[in-house]
């Protein structure tokens, strides 16, 4: 009887244990998801503000060009900075969109493979469509602003901003490919992060955390 009720007791007590890994983990499950959610409102917030800016510079660009059908020049640039504008709205509402998809009462490698598609949206987005069209649209703004009169006064000034333009992006492009060599590897996942944004990193680190305390 002794040794039965000493297997009984030790039964009870890995179930208490148990019970108890599972409450802790839980606790702490909470505790970092939260955090994460918290974490990513910044992104939320500066997504909001990008489509925000999106819209109002397509409606300040949409009557400039359509009442200038009949100069190609502001015609064109006209275009190409509402594109632009409407590029912002495109990324910001997918960014937002993959944000509100994230399940947090999913498993946690489910949630990491969420965050981790966040972060290419964003970083892929963020540069493509946001980041190096900045290089170019100087000359642009500059000739529906004018309403193409700096075409006639200065063009040289417009092919200056586009040459600077192409400059920055092969600089840029330049910059990239050395960074990204193996020898430099840790310059470029600091590069990497400073793309993705500290609201996508904290998130992730949350994850990871969560990830870790499983395997405990």
């Amino acid at each position: 009887m002794e040794l039965d009720e000493m297997k009984f007791a030790w039964q009870a007590l890995d179930r208490r244990l148990e019970q108890q890994h599972t409450l802790n983990l839980q606790i702490f499950r909470d505790g970092r998801l939260d955090k994460a959610r918290r974490g990513l409102r910044p992104l939320v917030w500066g997504q909001a503000i990008q489509i925000i800016i999106g819209i109002a510079g397509a409606l300040l660009f949409a009557p400039i060009w359509i009442a200038h059908l009949h100069q190609p020049a502001v015609l064109l640039a006209g275009l190409v900075m509402h594109l632009y504008c409407l590029g912002l709205i495109i990324v910001g509402a997918v960014v937002e969109a993959q944000i509100a998809r994230i399940d947090y009462a999913a498993p946690v490698l489910v949630i990491q493979h969420q965050l981790l598609k966040l972060r290419k949206i964003y970083a892929i987005g963020g540069a493509l469509v946001v980041g190096l069209p900045w290089w170019f649209l100087t000359a642009p703004l500059l000739v529906v602003l004018t309403r193409g009169a700096i075409m006639d006064k200065a063009p040289s000034v417009i092919w200056i901003q586009l040459a600077i333009g192409a400059a920055g992006l092969l600089a840029t492009w330049w910059f990239h490919r050395w960074a990204h060599r193996p020898e430099r590897a840790r310059l470029a996942r600091a590069l990497d992060d400073s793309t993705t944004g500290g609201s996508i990193r904290r998130a992730q680190a949350a994850a990871e955390d969560i990830a870790r305390f499983e395997q405990e």
